[in-house]
């Protein structure tokens, strides 16, 4: 999880306003959602292992491609 999709709100409906009540509820225990700004979410990343191989698209578009040069292949046969 990559954090509150609203800030101090938990998207089970459980708490609501947790930050603006100053409570001492830090953690949601059915969703384990930190109750902080959901802000947050911009910075946390998550690594998923697949099957295969996957590049986000904005290493394609980049001029040079890095993945073209990579593979000494042309853009096009990306």
């Amino acid at each position: 999880n990559f954090g509150p999709i609203e800030s101090g709100i938990c998207a089970c409906g459980k708490h609501q306003g947790i930050e603006k009540k100053k409570e001492n509820i830090r953690f949601c225990e059915q969703l384990e959602v930190e109750f902080m700004d959901s802000q947050i979410r911009r910075y946390r990343m998550v690594y998923i292992k697949l099957a295969w191989s996957v590049t986000h698209v904005w290493y394609l578009k980049h001029l040079p491609s890095y993945v073209a040069n990579l593979l000494a292949k042309p853009l096009k046969e990306l």
